[in-house]
């Protein structure tokens, strides 16, 4: 019996990663207040499915996707340069991860506004849909009457249903159709009750009949609108005030609990036995937990003003591990309680220099500052020295018996060697006759 031997060539080829399906994020000018920043992108919400929504506002330009939070290499993009996307309209989504070799298309919107984003990562291709709002919520039972841009958006769903649920306070209110006080639906006769049941809606372009609903009591609403042309209504149903009993599980120990800022969302995180503070540069630096309590942690860290700061629990800062306010937060002028276990956004301090950072999660709110140090003229000689350093508005003068001069920066960098010399707003480091001060500028 003969065998014969048979070698293969194979050629394997090396894929890019699968798409993560639990995670979504957007960037770029539109989504991201104007800049492109991997590391500060908005995040999606995941509703299941690899299917990811994201409600707000979007501002004209242009936007792409990240699959990985602060990757690049992750990118999702548009099938051609700045490809418009307008209301109602579904967009394929070109994977441009690394390896793919795709070319870095963006998205463009051409409308500044309220918007939803449905991204559909497990479609085949994959897709995103646009929505402008249907309607939107306003007057004193919602955000108030004074800005137009506190009115509340309500989207259609992939049926066509407009439908939303949320809190209402007792007070007027009445429905836009567009950017503008008008057209809006009113209520058809002036202070129609919004109780339980279905009313009709009349719809006025011209500021005639200007009648609002009156909604009698304060509660958790839902409305659902049904926008035939010639017969347009609103049903209403009210709703028992929320309970969590028996809502959540997990295992015994003290946790952080936030809500964002429209209400939809808990999130839950476990008070860190370990802490870490990022900068938006990627420096990280460890605080050190006291041995009192186990739940305060504290430590010194250089922080720049044009910085941007979160905590982690990790010391890889994985964006499940995140602490970070809902909104950019100072946390040199008090300390703050903003402290959510979600990757949102940052904090900031006003000068540059070192700063005494605590976190403190002992008591029932958590609060996290940062106390500047040096405070003021430091490190001086003793009460013998015969040179004197002033600091007025960003000028430092040197006085008094004095050799050589030396005025660097944090960073060892000599920028003047002169008696007086105007700086930024930093610490310093001078050096006047031997002695040696460090100085800060406000």
């Amino acid at each position: 019996m003969r065998i014969k031997i048979v070698f293969l060539s194979i050629s394997v080829a090396v894929s890019a990663a699968a798409i993560d399906m639990n995670h979504l994020y957007m960037v770029g000018p539109a989504a991201t207040d104007g800049v492109w920043t991997a590391d500060l992108p908005e995040e999606m919400v995941s509703i299941g499915y690899g299917t990811f929504i994201r409600d707000g506002y979007l501002g004209e330009g242009q936007f792409k996707f990240l699959n990985v939070l602060g990757d690049y290499n992750s990118s999702l993009v548009a099938d051609e340069e700045d490809k418009r996307v307008y209301d109602g309209q579904t967009y394929r989504l070109i994977d441009n991860s690394a390896g793919q070799n795709n070319p870095d298309y963006k998205f463009y919107n051409p409308e500044a506004g309220d918007c939803r984003i449905i991204a559909r990562l497990a479609d085949s291709p994959m897709t995103i849909t646009v929505r402008r709002p249907a309607l939107r919520l306003v007057g004193s039972a919602v955000r108030g009457w004074g800005d137009l841009a506190l009115a509340i958006p309500v989207f259609a769903d992939d049926n066509g249903t407009v439908e939303w649920t949320g809190i209402l306070q007792p007070g007027e209110m009445k429905f836009l159709t567009g950017t503008g006080w008008s057209p809006c639906y009113n209520a058809p006769v002036y202070n129609t009750t919004l109780t339980d049941g279905t009313h009709t809606l009349a719809l006025h372009d011209d500021g005639t009949d200007d009648h609002k609903f009156i909604v009698p009591r304060a509660g958790r609403y839902t409305l659902k609108f049904s926008l035939a042309r010639d017969a347009a209504t609103i049903t209403v149903t009210s709703h028992e005030g929320p309970s969590l009993a028996g809502g959540f599980t997990a295992a015994p120990g003290r946790y952080i609990v936030a809500a964002d800022g429209e209400g939809r969302h808990l999130y839950f995180g476990a008070v860190p036995t370990r802490l870490f503070i990022r900068s938006l540069d990627g420096e990280v630096t460890p605080l050190e937990t006291t041995a009192r309590s186990g739940a305060t942690f504290s430590g010194k860290v250089y922080m720049e003003a044009d910085n941007y700061y979160k905590l982690y629990s990790r010391e890889d800062c994985a964006a499940e591990s995140c602490l970070s306010p809902s909104r950019d937060v100072s946390i040199a002028d008090t300390p703050t309680s903003n402290i959510a276990p979600m990757h949102g956004n940052s904090y900031t301090v006003p000068v540059d220099g070192y700063y005494n950072v605590t976190a403190d999660f002992s008591s029932a709110l958590p609060s996290l500052s940062a106390r500047l140090t040096p405070s003021g003229l430091i490190d001086c000689a003793t009460s013998e020295q015969t040179v004197s350093v002033v600091v007025q508005g960003r000028e430092i003068t040197v006085s008094g018996n004095r050799g050589e001069i030396s005025v660097a920066d944090l960073h060892g960098r000599v920028i003047s060697t002169s008696a007086r010399t105007v700086v930024l707003p930093s610490i310093y480091v001078v050096t006047a006759d031997s002695q040696t001060f460090k100085i800060l500028v406000r």
